[in-house]
């Protein structure tokens, strides 16, 4: 942000504006590299998303539920998360549809409950947020709640691919699982060329959000790289192809 407008609006929201607050609050929580930031900037976040939440702005309830659900610089509290989303979900804010899915998904201090899960992902859907198309596709992918169906779940991905920009947390996400989809042969026919190019896609979105302070970029990455060392493994290993006989050959003519 260009420094003269971020003075204006530091001004602003210490002045009580709530538009110039959430515009703050976003700029320090979900453009800049958030592990980087000092406590004092990430209090100054906290305190604003609260005003602004405590006036029933669901969309710092949901950033709030969030904070407690990272637990990045304040203890992770999945109670305060799950309380915070369910009061954005009444306001009908799909991103805290979708985060009571994943409560119940991953079992988030709550029992495990895949059906409750399935709900909140199909509202997230319904209101066409990609987290719920995409969480809708790993539970047809996976056979929870519903049968094992992978044509339907790469239906999915691909839906949420559709509706999905490349700044997204969530678009690494989603390319991996379109990747190993058309790498595994599951729900579409096995192609590998096709497989590289959406895991290329994954592997740099990865690397973006990283240098940005993602907590779970790492943790797709990790299962990236493992697709891409499977699927080399396979290209190197076609018979389909002749190498030139050059002897040493560098491209760069170094």
């Amino acid at each position: 942000m260009d420094d003269n407008k971020l003075i204006i609006l530091t001004f602003l929201a210490k002045s009580g504006d709530e538009k110039a607050m959430l515009e703050l609050a976003d700029y320090y929580y979900f453009i800049e590299n958030k592990q980087d930031l000092s406590a004092e900037i990430f209090q100054l976040v906290i305190n604003y998303y609260t005003i602004l939440a405590n006036g029933g702005n669901d969309h710092a309830m949901t950033a709030l539920g969030s904070m407690y659900y990272e637990g990045l610089m304040i203890p992770q509290d999945f109670k305060q998360a799950k309380s915070w989303y369910e009061k954005a979900a009444e306001k009908g804010n799909s991103l805290a549809l979708n985060y009571l899915g994943y409560c119940y998904y991953y079992g988030r201090d709550i029992p495990q409950n895949f059906e409750t899960a399935f709900y909140f992902f199909c509202k997230a859907a319904q209101l066409g947020h990609h987290n719920g198309m995409y969480k809708l596709g790993d539970m047809y992918y996976n056979g929870q709640f519903v049968s094992k169906d992978c044509v339907t779940a790469l239906y999915w991905y691909n839906q949420a691919e559709k509706t999905v920009t490349a700044a997204s947390p969530e678009y690494p996400n989603i390319c991996y699982r379109i990747g190993h989809c058309h790498l595994s042969g599951e729900g579409a026919s096995k192609d590998l060329l096709l497989a590289l190019e959406w895991l290329h896609k994954a592997e740099l979105g990865c690397y973006q959000l990283i240098t940005k302070g993602d907590a779970y970029a790492g943790l797709t990455l990790v299962r990236v790289k493992e697709d891409l060392e499977t699927l080399r493994l396979q290209l190197d290993t076609q018979k389909c192809y002749h190498h030139a006989d050059l002897g040493y050959h560098n491209p760069l003519n170094m």
